[in-house]
């Protein structure tokens, strides 16, 4: 029974709900919405995890479960879209659970879990990721999904969504009609928006830092900005690109890439003919990396020594592809369980070892997915200490927390 709350006992406001959404009418459900938004709300203020999140935290989470909520009423589509993929990436529904009893087009617990997960991970603090089994996570989860599952049957869908989303009510071949779209979701939706609010910040500061002659060439300068996030960097739990995600949205399927010709890298062959045939090396100091590209890569010397800016690192990891080349990854061999490794400590990887999946940056993506699928992160695990879960949800873990440092293969 959904019981009617008082404008004045509000913390997300109607406006806050719709500037999420992609109209700028106010319709009953809208209403409805925003006051479900505001009884999640006051459900995490109950829950064990009210002090991971701050408050605007905490709204952004409430409007982007709901938003998840109108979706699957509207049937636009957005999570099943995602769910849809994740079968085509991985063979299961969803990450991290399994689903005996999935219904599809229907609320479901484990989608409630999952989905507070990503947020959890999108608004909170870096050094503070949850494990999806975290107990306090499923203790703030499942409350939520039994209140949803409680209004599934009488609250109202969005019509307004739904002629915004649904590929039968749009041009789908329409250039200005597939931007539209694809901006909403990269920007707004609650499957994309939360990947990029800390890029939205990002891009607002920028403008705001540097001097504009006017306050139209300061929003002219924020659009560019924003237009080129939206054709070059992926984004949501899959980390797909903002065409790509319309094309599943509208057609059902992913873009199909052209192939690209690749000819053998200069690098691989001298770099095999070094190692005896492996494409990964490990050396533990400067010295011995430069002495490596010196000789063993037959470089030469070179005053100051090669790679000078890497002088004061150790724990260098060398990979090299067919057609890429050689990359250098410093202060992680400690991480690798790999028997040619002689620096892979295993107390430093139990602590350590999943950073390679969820900070950008820290571990090249080739050398990270040749690591992943030779098992030789197996002490990378969450807070919960649970390694079996990041083996088996590896690759998801790392494109959704890495998004474009994940596609950058």
């Amino acid at each position: 029974m959904f019981y009617p709350q008082k404008d004045d006992d509000m913390n997300i406001t109607l406006q806050q709900w719709l500037a999420r959404q992609p109209y700028t009418q106010t319709t009953d459900s809208d209403r409805y919405y925003v006051r479900l938004a505001n009884r999640l709300y006051d459900e995490i203020q109950r829950s064990p995890l009210k002090t991971q999140w701050n408050d605007e935290a905490v709204k952004s989470i409430c409007c982007d479960l709901v938003g998840y909520f109108a979706d699957i009423l509207s049937e636009t589509g957005l999570w099943a879209a995602f769910t849809t993929q994740h079968r085509a990436f991985y063979g299961c529904t969803l990450p991290f659970f399994d689903t005996p009893n999935y219904y599809e087009g229907e609320v479901n617990r484990e989608d409630v879990r999952v989905l507070l997960w990503y947020l959890s991970a999108a608004y909170g603090a870096e050094h503070e990721l949850l494990s999806p089994l975290d107990d306090r996570l499923i203790a703030t989860a499942d409350p939520i999904y039994d209140l949803l599952e409680s209004e599934y049957e009488t609250a109202p869908d969005s019509p307004l969504l739904q002629e915004f989303c649904l590929p039968e009510l749009n041009e789908t071949s329409d250039p200005e009609a597939r931007y539209r779209f694809a901006e909403w979701l990269f920007w707004e939706s609650f499957l994309l928006g939360p990947s990029n609010r800390s890029l939205a910040r990002q891009l607002l500061h920028e403008v705001h830092s540097k001097p504009h002659h006017n306050e139209k060439e300061k929003l002219s300068r924020l659009e560019k900005l924003r237009r080129e996030s939206l054709y070059t960097l992926p984004a949501g739990p899959l980390a797909l690109f903002a065409h790509e995600w319309v094309s599943l949205l509208w057609q059902h399927t992913l873009p199909e890439e052209p192939e690209e010709k690749k000819e053998l890298h200069p690098y691989y062959q001298q770099f095999t003919q070094s190692t005896g045939g492996s494409p990964v090396k490990y050396i533990g100091s400067y010295t011995e990396l430069d002495r490596f590209l010196t000789e063993g890569m037959q470089w030469g010397e070179t005053e100051g020594g090669h790679l000078s800016h890497l002088a004061h690192k150790k724990n260098f990891v060398l990979y090299v592809t067919p057609y890429k080349g050689m990359l250098v990854a410093s202060d992680i061999a400690q991480y690798i369980a790999d028997p040619a490794n002689p620096y892979y400590r295993p107390e430093e990887a139990r602590k350590g070892a999943i950073s390679l999946l969820t900070l950008p940056g820290r571990c090249p993506v080739d050398l990270l997915l040749y690591l992943c699928s030779h098992n030789l992160l197996p002490d990378a695990c969450l807070a919960d200490g649970d390694p079996h879960l990041v083996a088996d949800n590896w690759d998801f873990i790392a494109r959704c927390l890495l998004q474009d440092y994940y596609r950058a293969v």
